[in-house]
């Protein structure tokens, strides 16, 4: 089976590899869930680099090299405590199809990555949250929130050394985390102040593709090509939230999310990477909530835009094998800011684990310049297809 993914994923077309994806997501999700599991489970290799999790209130995996070993909870706690860097994942699927272990190729080059060019020895946590229409809203969310929880709370992990990662679904999912962790009384009024200090507001996010809102009216439905239709959009709204039928929308905080417009350093990383594609119907959502972002000035803001679908920087065959290349500088964009977050973090949050100015220096310098060893060049943030503001530090 996996030769034959691998054989599919090299020769469908793209245009056809989207038009299969509508397919299948617009299936039961019983069957949808079994297609996606299959074309996208880990490959054999990879299995040493996954150590599955599951509490009574979350589940989901631990992602890095042969982590698998280190199944005593003693050892692996360590072993997340010495890391440098979690990655904090939420994986997209329109709430209702997908797995934590999904983007296995896209979670290794991101560990390669950021331990060739920044010397950054990172592990993934990524969520396997429960799925719609079984589970609905705030099943998922909760769940989440019990993760990122359990990272910072049980294991003591600060959010100086945490970036979150969330696409499409997943990042509705990470932005609502933050506000429940961080500040819970936006849900109720959105102008309400931040009122949990205990814990640092993590480095940084990367946002790919993210559902931020629930109006569907201002979706591009132009754009047919997309793998989100129409009908899936009724059918996440129903699966997922119970629209229309649902008597109490002002419970269903996913709504609000397009209506916070400052302050966003109440809840939101004082670094933000966004991922869209300028063919996908959830475009100008995306944009203007970044752009609302920007305008707040409390966060730097990272926008890429690339000629693609929904989605394109995680399911990687909807990008064109001519534009291939766009994927691998998008790696190095993400780590580096990833990079650079953790950078800036350690300084501006006096990172308890940095025990004196020349250990800060070293650490600050070897993550902005990378490992002076290495043969090939990284930059700070590209400049193609990347819009970038710079802001003052802000202290969490």
């Amino acid at each position: 089976m996996e030769s034959i993914r691998q054989l599919i994923k090299a020769k469908v077309p793209t245009s056809i590899m989207a038009l299969i994806i509508q397919g299948i997501l617009s299936l039961p999700p019983t069957i949808s869930r079994y297609l996606i599991a299959e074309f996208t489970a880990p490959k054999k290799s990879q299995m040493s680099w996954i150590r599955m999790i599951e509490t009574s209130t979350w589940k989901g995996a631990w992602i890095g090299p042969n982590i698998a070993k280190y199944q005593e909870d003693d050892l692996l706690s360590h072993r997340i405590r010495e890391a440098d860097m979690i990655i904090y994942k939420v994986h997209g699927g329109a709430f209702r199809v997908g797995h934590c272990t999904m983007y296995m190729d896209v979670f290794q080059n991101w560990i390669h990555l950021l331990k060739e060019n920044h010397n950054i020895n990172a592990l993934i946590l990524s969520i396997d949250y429960s799925l719609a229409p079984e589970c609905m809203y705030p099943v998922p969310v909760l769940e989440c929130v019990a993760a990122y929880e359990y990272l910072i709370n049980t294991l003591n992990i600060p959010g100086s050394k945490i970036i979150l990662s969330g696409d499409s679904a997943g990042g509705a999912l990470c932005l609502e985390t933050l506000i429940r962790v961080y500040a819970p009384n936006i849900l109720q009024d959105i102008n309400a102040s931040r009122s949990n200090f205990e814990a640092e507001i993590p480095a940084g996010i990367l946002l790919v593709s993210p559902l931020v809102s629930a109006n569907t009216s201002s979706w591009l439905w132009q754009f047919e090509n997309d793998i989100i239709t129409p009908e899936l959009a009724s059918r996440v709204l129903k699966e997922y939230l119970n629209l229309p039928e649902a008597t109490n929308t002002d419970d269903l905080h996913l709504l609000k999310l397009a209506h916070i417009s400052k302050d966003f350093d109440r809840f939101a990383p004082k670094n933000v990477m966004v991922y869209v594609g300028e063919q996908e119907v959830m475009r100008d959502d995306i944009l203007a909530l970044a752009h609302t972002v920007k305008k707040d000035k409390t966060c730097n803001v990272y926008i890429r835009k690339e000629d693609c679908l929904h989605d394109w920087y995680f399911i990687r065959e909807l990008v064109k094998a001519q534009d291939k290349h766009i994927l691998t500088s998008s790696d190095e964009e993400f780590v580096t800011f990833a990079a650079r977050s953790l950078s800036e973090a350690a300084i501006n949050f006096k990172n308890p684990s940095i025990s004196s100015t020349a250990q800060l220096d070293t650490l600050a310098k070897s993550l902005l310049v990378g490992k002076q060893t290495q043969s090939h060049s990284t930059h700070l943030i590209p400049e193609i297809e990347t819009e970038a503001i710079s802001v003052s530090p802000i202290i969490a």
